[in-house]
């Protein structure tokens, strides 16, 4: 019985993973206002009642997008021995613009919509909101760097990580507005250079 139950739920867990893969590539080139549910369900190879099994709306798929390794990047950076605070930042900064790159501007144009009036969301276990994760992800890139002695005591994370995060987010919604002719994630290494290693120099040990 318990055999069955599994194999059960990863038929589901692969129904699941095949409609939000084709909700990607269709809405990467359509546009999200563009793709219909029949469109994703067509190219999944599923019924309509199965996209209503896992989402009640297209709006949920793209948040769907979102659960993804892309929310072990703060984890990733805090794991690097070898790497002082101001290496670790710049992974950090360009592989969080560069993974949203990744997805397509068009998904990316309707995460940003979805963000704009925040709703709690399951992240990895955790009712949150996007922002609020993205903010204790570079809190906790930062309190890493104090532990280790890297950074002083008295260093502002919580506004840094607010400063941090803000620049980010506005390089996201730039690589938009331009149609992608400013690339965020080139970008990020003139950002610490210029901007982020000046702001933590006055608290670097």
């Amino acid at each position: 019985m318990d055999v069955k139950k599994t194999n059960r739920q990863l038929r589901a867990q692969e129904t699941r993973e095949r409609i939000v893969q084709a909700a990607k590539a269709l809405i990467a080139t359509k546009g999200f206002e563009e793709t219909s549910i029949e469109d994703i369900t067509a190219r999944a190879g599923v019924s309509i009642g199965s996209f209503y099994t896992y989402f009640k709306r297209k709006e949920d798929v793209v948040r769907a997008l979102d659960q993804t390794d892309f929310y072990r990047l703060a984890e990733i950076t805090n794991e690097m021995p070898d790497k002082d605070i101001y290496e670790r930042l710049s992974y950090y900064c360009r592989n969080f613009l560069k993974d949203i790159e990744e997805t397509g501007i068009e998904i990316c144009r309707q995460w940003l919509k979805n963000n704009l009036s925040p709703v709690d969301m399951l992240i990895r276990g955790t009712k949150t909101t996007k922002y609020r994760y993205d903010f204790s992800a570079m809190q906790s890139v930062l309190n890493e760097a104090v532990e280790r002695g890297e950074l002083s005591s008295n260093t502002p994370v919580d506004d840094l990580a607010l400063f941090i995060t803000a620049q980010l987010y506005g390089l996201m919604v730039i690589w938009c507005m331009t149609d992608s002719e400013v690339t965020g994630s080139e970008k990020t290494d003139l950002l610490c250079e210029e901007i982020i290693k000046k702001a933590l120099s006055v608290y670097k040990i």
